[in-house]
């Protein structure tokens, strides 16, 4: 999503910022970010 690439079509690079606009602009695509980025919370197997 961070990268760009010169030989990406116009349909992929739109595709590629309207992800990046969700992540950033919703508090589920921050959410997701963050339990990507640092992992759910560990439950214990005991």
């Amino acid at each position: 999503m961070l990268h760009t690439f010169s030989e990406q079509e116009d349909f992929n690079s739109r595709l590629q910022l309207a992800e990046l606009d969700y992540v950033t602009s919703s508090k589920a695509g921050l959410a997701t970010i963050a339990e990507n980025y640092v992992g759910l919370p560990y439950e214990s197997l005991e």
